[in-house]
């Protein structure tokens, strides 16, 4: 399938040399990766309901289920839009017989990248998540316009807020996030992979737009959120995926070629950890066709400028994630068993520091400093 590029969402650039300005990068998604949906070159078509929706396309997932009426019944809803993206607004809410808050993520139905089936799977696939660093759906609500996704209250603001912040206030030869902290983070998020993963769900879109902060706290947990293009997957059985979606900076290789299974999440995660430590993507280029061949190329370097200050372990534990062989890349097991997430997260490593840097280094692909 030919590759389309959504052109009207637009997505804060993370680049060395245009993070004060905030550049803009593409979402990238083939035309077929909502199957038997035609998109629509012309006027709009009416809103379709979501309910009742056979969702039992290749992905399998069953019926979402969704109350009919108005949401305002049961929450008071907060007029005033937290954010903003291109199928709705997010807004906060209380629930009127328990008073506790939520947020209400409301999607327009008409909007032309809102697919019925596509959104039935989101929300079937969400209303089986329990786990801390996953957001969780607690209500549906469906009228004639528009769907409402009730779910927890995240108040500490996206991952990537704090990126462009700290990348736009910091000198270049200091670190964007201390190690401490971006192990404690990734660590969160492969916790929250491996129990995605562990269900046979690849998100397929990791990046720091869809990490959220619980709450304002120095230490807020985080959670994973924006499961629109993810997917069960069960290798084997299966055959590899082949809908180039995600989005550019952080999108594996292999997805490029259209052949890939889970790890490509890990590639992600990779990336989001790079990003982290020195406040730009390791994957960059002038325009949208440079960016492409620099992650079908795959490779990855440290820069002294900015990478002299941080350890050999970070290094070795962003490069064993963004290996360009799936094959050599690390597992979830050994990320999260890697000693740079053993000691920033006084976990029991099952393998001693340097016989474990020396397997990683030696599979491959060396750290490359200039």
């Amino acid at each position: 399938m030919v590759l389309d590029k959504l052109s009207h969402e637009l997505m804060v650039k993370l680049s060395h040399e245009l993070m004060a300005n905030c550049a803009t990068t593409k979402r990238i998604s083939d035309t077929d990766s909502v199957p038997s949906v035609e998109r629509q070159a012309d006027a709009p078509a009416p809103p379709r309901p979501v309910t009742p929706c056979p969702c039992a396309g290749p992905e399998g997932f069953p019926l979402a289920d969704m109350s009919a009426g108005d949401i305002r019944s049961k929450y008071r809803v907060d007029p005033r839009v937290l954010g903003t993206g291109q199928q709705g607004s997010v807004r906060r809410c209380v629930e009127r017989a328990t008073g506790r808050q939520y947020a209400v993520k409301t999607v327009r139905k008409s909007a032309p990248t809102v697919h019925p089936e596509g959104l039935a799977r989101e929300i079937a696939l969400l209303r089986g998540m329990d786990h801390p660093g996953i957001v969780r759906l607690r209500d549906v609500y469906e009228d004639a316009g528009c769907v409402h996704l009730v779910t927890d209250l995240c108040t500490g603001g996206e991952l990537f807020d704090k990126i462009c912040d700290r990348s736009s206030n910091r000198d270049n030869s200091a670190v964007c996030f201390g190690e401490d902290e971006a192990a404690t983070i990734l660590y969160q998020v492969l916790s929250a992979l491996s129990y995605l993963h562990g269900s046979a769900v690849v998100h397929r879109d990791i990046k720091p737009e869809n990490i959220l902060f619980a709450t304002s706290d120095e230490d807020s947990p985080i959670k994973i959120i924006d499961f629109g293009l993810s997917r069960i997957h069960v290798p084997g059985p299966e055959p590899p995926m082949t809908s180039t979606v995600g989005t550019m900076y952080y999108a594996a290789p292999e997805v490029l070629r259209k052949r890939y299974d889970k790890r490509c999440d890990l590639w992600s995660v990779g990336v989001v950890g790079y990003i982290l430590l020195s406040g730009y993507p390791p994957f960059d280029g002038a325009d949208d066709a440079a960016v492409r061949d620099a992650v079908r190329t795959g490779q990855c370097s440290f820069p002294a400028s900015e990478w002299s200050c941080i350890s050999k372990a970070a290094r070795d534990f962003i490069s064993g994630l963004l290996q360009k062989d799936p094959q050599k890349r690390m597992t979830l097991e050994q990320a999260l068993r890697h000693p740079w997430m053993a000691k920033h997260n006084n976990i029991d490593a099952m393998i001693k520091e340097e016989v474990c840097l020396d397997g990683f280094l030696a599979n491959g692909q060396q750290l490359t400093m200039y």
